[in-house]
């Protein structure tokens, strides 16, 4: 029957797909290292509790409200709609503890960075956090009574809702920063509390988003929203500035970590002008640092490190990351100077051609002579116009004393005497009448024939 075997082979099919999702969750969970018990507190005694707060990432099912209670050795999320589903942290387990407050941000929120993952939803994590919405539908009072039964204005009412939202804000700011606090105050100094400072943050695109990272005392975090991304200051080996070069927009910024199993956190696409900011922050904390004008293929960089760590410190460690540029351009000044002081003067040849200011005719006085020999001296241009000078001087008394090429000397005339004018006609005419009369006075007058 068909009807029938295609039956079967779905049944295979979903019998597959949950032993490869079984394998997949089992996989998932080899790492997370089973916490102790929490320690709940006795009956005669209520648990401090965070109330109306929501978590992320978020448990199976629909978003509810939830309660966050500090117990002798951890804290406890729950939410009463939601029976048998918690989340235990112990305060062992809690490597940093956030505070984030609203006032430039949507939610205000408590963030638990892990030291081991736990798992939320049948996967593990290394973040937990609770947070309350700023804008939310519950603290919001339109204001409609004042408007129709006031004799004033909208403005006013406007600015009595900034004001409102200005002290709700700040009341969610001391409430959930005074419950860190007691979280602090539980651990007997296990944890510490931290906050970001948005005034050194900068934008940077980490895992395929463009958000908002801030650095704080011990770490570089975004907690705004899922994914988050938390780098431990004090685990950073080395930062890497990439595609430093004029006429770009952005540049990239990779962190390298202590652990070389790691791979390095590559946050890419920050503003270039944040670079200096960057640069003070890293400076500030005691982060080594370098740039570079291009990316870099750092899964082989870390293999080649992971491989054999002692060998790459021998050879110079992370050098090879500064700049080239700066050391290659003092190399090559330094070696500029030592050529130009070991480097002799050479004259120039005697095959150059002869001085511009001599002659054919002057080429066998001893002005040109001395012109050819100032000029192989290498002697200055003073001394080359001086001869020049000479020479033209000797010319001009040769060409004086030459009778050959004396000119007539033309008398200047007198301003009162005008010459005649006559043109080439009357002249010729004038020539050929003199010529007849010399052959007519030196023939005789001619006789007529008979």
């Amino acid at each position: 029957d068909v009807s029938r075997i295609n039956e079967t082979y779905r049944r295979i099919q979903d019998l597959k797909k949950a032993i490869t999702k079984k394998e997949a969750e089992r996989k998932e969970r080899e790492d997370v290292v089973e916490q102790g018990d929490l320690i709940e507190i006795g009956p005669g005694r209520r648990p401090l509790r965070l109330q109306d707060v929501y978590e992320r990432p978020l448990m199976e099912g629909r978003r509810s409200p939830g309660e966050l209670e500090i117990h002798s050795n951890g804290v406890r999320y729950h939410s009463p709609m939601k029976h048998g589903h918690r989340v235990d942290i112990l305060f062992s387990n809690i490597k940093h503890l956030f505070f984030q407050g609203c006032d430039n941000e949507l939610v205000v929120l408590i963030h638990f960075h892990l030291k081991a993952p736990v798992v939320v939803n049948k996967k593990k994590t290394y973040d937990f956090q609770v947070y309350r919405e700023a804008t939310d539908v519950q603290y919001d009072e339109t204001g409609n009574r004042r408007r129709r039964f006031g004799r004033t204005g909208g403005d006013e009412d406007e600015m009595r809702e900034e004001e409102e939202e200005r002290r709700r804000r700040k009341q969610l700011n001391n409430e959930f920063s005074s419950f860190a606090q007691k979280i602090c105050e539980a651990s007997a100094g296990e944890v510490e509390m931290d906050s970001p400072y948005r005034d050194l943050g900068f934008y940077g695109v980490p895992q395929r988003v463009n958000v908002f990272l801030q650095p704080s005392i011990n770490a570089l975090v975004h907690l705004s929203d899922v994914p988050f991304l938390v780098v431990t200051l004090a685990e950073v080996e080395w930062v890497h500035l990439e595609r430093i070069q004029y006429g770009l927009k952005h540049f990239d910024m990779v962190i390298v970590h202590r652990d070389f199993s790691k791979p390095v956190t590559t946050i890419t696409a920050i503003p270039m002008e944040s670079v200096e900011n960057v640069k003070e922050w890293l400076d500030n904390v005691d982060i080594a640092f370098s740039e570079g004008p291009l990316n870099l293929k750092w899964n082989l960089i870390m293999k080649t490190v992971a491989d054999d760590p002692a060998g790459f410190f021998q050879d110079g460690g992370w050098s090879f990351l500064l700049d080239k540029s700066q050391t290659a351009g003092s190399e090559s000044d330094s070696s500029d100077d030592d050529e130009s002081n070991e480097s002799d003067y050479e004259p120039p040849s005697d095959s150059g051609s002869d001085s511009d200011f001599s002659d054919e005719s002057s080429s066998e006085e001893g002005g040109s002579s001395d012109a050819e020999s100032s000029d192989s001296d290498g002697e200055s241009w003073e001394a080359l116009e001086r001869e020049a000078r000479r020479s033209d001087e000797h010319r001009a008394e040769r060409e004086r004393n030459d009778p050959r090429t004396q000119r007539p000397v033309q008398r200047p005339r007198s301003s009162g005497q005008q010459r005649p004018r006559t043109n080439g006609r009357s002249h010729q005419t004038n020539g050929m009448s003199a010529k007849r009369r010399v052959s007519q006075g030196s023939e005789g007058p001619r006789k007529r024939p008979r």
